[in-house]
């Protein structure tokens, strides 16, 4: 797929905080971007969250109960 060059203002906290994430991921700041982006508009990763929130709204209270009762 081609590249389209894209040009950004970012503050230096921001810009720094994106390089420490890319390095921690082994990415290049270009691919780390990428990724925020895409993963950002993925209908499937969409559709996937909203249904964990579901889950979690509807059965929260369970999970927290199971999670506190003593294993043994």
């Amino acid at each position: 797929m081609a590249k389209t060059q894209l040009n950004v203002r970012l503050d230096e906290d921001t810009v720094e905080a994106a390089r420490q994430a890319a390095g921690n991921r082994h990415m290049s700041l270009q691919e780390y971007i990428e990724h925020l982006v895409k993963s950002d508009t993925d209908p499937v990763r969409k559709a996937f969250l909203a249904s964990a929130a579901n889950v979690i709204e509807e059965f929260g209270d369970l999970i927290e109960e199971r999670v506190r009762e003593p294993r043994g």
